[in-house]
This record gives structure tokens, sequence and C-alpha cells, in this order.
């Protein structure tokens, strides 16, 4: 999903609530708070397509996924 259709989305979003204040409609206790799509977008998270692609990353990166990988080894097992 792109940013432009996210921001469509989330103003629609915003018009159905506004709709639906503006009609009196009940909020009972067991309602959920809408959540904020454009936080969900991939596109703003960190380290997403804009990310370089740094040395010092790619060495993180790897070190990181090593780390990862030792931690679910069984080492009793062998």
């Amino acid at each position: 999903m792109s940013l432009k259709q996210t921001l469509k989305k989330a103003k629609q979003i915003e018009r159905q609530l506004e709709q639906q204040s503006a009609t009196g409609a009940q909020h009972s206790l067991g309602t959920v708070k809408p959540r904020n799509y454009l936080a969900l977008d991939p596109l703003l998270r960190k380290g997403g397509i804009h990310e370089k692609e740094d040395i010092d990353i790619v060495r993180k990166k790897r070190r990181r996924e090593t780390k990862q990988q030792l931690r679910q080894m069984d080492w009793l097992a062998k």
C-alpha cells in the first residue's frame, strides 16, 4: 500500500468516525479505539526502503542474526 493510499484510507476512517459521532452513536466501554493506520505503514518504519546499505548497518544486522541463531541452538543436545 502506497503512502497516498494509506493517507486516503486514514481520511475515510476519520470521516466515518465523525459521522458516527455526529449521529449521536453511544460508545460503550467495550468499544476499541481505532488504530493509527499511518503508524502501521511499512514505509514510515525505521529501516525501510530509505535505509542506506552502510557497512556498519550490514555488520550490525549480521551480528544480530548470528546472535539469534546461537540463542536458538540447543547446546545440550550435542
